[in-house]
């Protein structure tokens, strides 16, 4: 069985709990990640050394990691970084912006290098955000990283499958999966209050389980109710 696990964002003990009902459904489950591993929430050092130890898994690259890995490329995103890990993720490395590569990037180095811009199966395309829509009908290996990390609104507003197939996208937190026939959205906002669920998402049977063990089939979703966004502060992050 293949599970997607939404935006964890530093969640370690829903990522746990979460993994841990996976495996009580089958202890060999391969895991597909959709990114934004750190940033915002409980100890994003902890989830990176954990999801090192899972066997049979896949991490795509998200938006979070992307900040971090152009920032000591190329410098960019500083005001990011300060923003969504200076008070979460510096900590949990203790680093400042001037050992990023030091303490961050160089001991994790093979998790990094090796995260994939999206996955895709017979039935479903995966990536952090989906992809922008002037891009969707281009060769996959042709697109810029970028184009599958930063789209919501015009995303979301794009009625055709991804080369064929159902889209499934993290990225942005609904307080309950999205699905409009054509994309799911497995973002649960789990970093954004301390009572929402991290989200997964298993291809062969068609269901979401979370952190919860709670299991929803996507046939029982609505099509005609879109999901409230979640906009607020990570709860962890409040003044």
């Amino acid at each position: 069985m293949t599970f997607i696990i939404g935006d964890i964002h530093g969640e370690i003990t829903k990522l746990k709990n979460l993994i841990t009902n996976i495996y009580k459904i089958n202890n060999d489950a391969k895991l597909i990640f959709l990114g934004d591993y750190v940033n915002k929430g409980e100890d994003s050092k902890a989830v990176l050394d954990y999801l090192r130890t899972l066997e049979n898994s896949i991490f795509l690259i998200g938006n979070h990691e992307y900040y971090f890995l152009e920032y000591i490329k190329n410098g960019q995103f500083s005001d990011k970084l300060e923003k969504y890990a200076g008070s979460t993720t510096f900590i949990d490395f203790d680093m400042t912006l001037s050992t990023i590569k030091k303490k961050f990037y160089l001991p994790y180095k093979d998790f990094f290098d090796n995260l994939k811009p999206y996955y895709i199966t017979d039935k479903y395309f995966v990536s952090h955000a989906g992809i922008n829509p002037p891009y969707a009908k281009d060769d996959l290996d042709t697109i810029p990283l970028k184009q599958f990390l930063f789209n919501r609104y015009d995303f979301f507003n794009y009625k055709d499958k991804i080369h064929g197939r159902v889209a499934i996208f993290g990225h942005t937190g609904f307080n309950y999966p999205y699905y409009d026939g054509v994309k799911i959205g497995i973002d649960t906002a789990a970093v954004y209050s301390i009572d929402s669920p991290l989200t997964s998402y298993c291809l062969e049977e068609e269901y979401f389980l979370d952190d919860q063990n709670k299991k929803l089939f996507l046939k029982d979703l609505k099509l005609d109710r879109t999901p409230w966004i979640n906009r607020r502060e990570p709860y962890r992050m409040e003044k």
